[in-house]
């Protein structure tokens, strides 16, 4: 394994600038959805260690969100810029009704117990150790906002909303 600790991410404008793909499955059965919140960093792994980990951020609706719930393992892969039109496609498009990654010209491939693409600059493979949905009431009142100005993007199925969930990978690869 890449000692990827001592690489030089520019986390910030990973997700703010860049997307990425999170991707859960098997290459049998696989879905991914593009993100543009996340994190980088650490978590706890027992006394004086930490995990390297990635965070990010899926709503309930996305067809992904039921993969990441069915798997252990998901990747969270980066692309150069020209593949921005191929993530926006991954993003406006289910798979619950398509093979979108035919449709955004991505191609699959196998890495450790996940699913990335050949065409990623980098993918992180991640062992899931926390999900679980954002609690409403527990949400800063302008993020409340923010998403009750949306529930058609935000949907509960109800008319009204609902939050994305968080889940914490444990960072166990990479593949550049």
């Amino acid at each position: 394994m890449v000692d990827f600790k001592e690489e030089d991410y520019k986390i910030f404008q990973l997700f703010d600038n860049g997307w990425a793909l999170v991707t859960a499955g098997s290459m049998d059965n696989y879905n991914s959805c593009t993100l543009s919140w996340g994190a980088l960093g650490s978590i706890w792994n027992g006394p004086g260690q930490a995990h390297p980990a990635a965070t990010i951020y899926v709503h309930p609706a996305r067809y992904t969100s039921e993969f990441l719930k069915n798997n252990e393992f998901f990747t969270l892969s980066f692309y150069a810029p020209e593949y921005k039109k191929a993530l926006a496609y991954m993003g406006s498009h289910s798979g619950r009704n398509e093979d979108k990654t035919k449709g955004a010209g991505l191609t699959p491939i196998a890495f450790g117990n996940g699913v990335t693409y050949e065409e990623a600059k980098v993918t992180f493979l991640c062992r899931k150790l926390y999900m679980h949905q954002f609690s409403r009431e527990d949400l800063a009142k302008d993020i409340q906002d923010y998403y009750a100005a949306a529930p058609q993007t935000y949907p509960d199925f109800n008319g009204g909303w609902q939050p994305h969930y968080q889940i914490i990978g444990d960072i166990i690869d990479i593949k550049r």
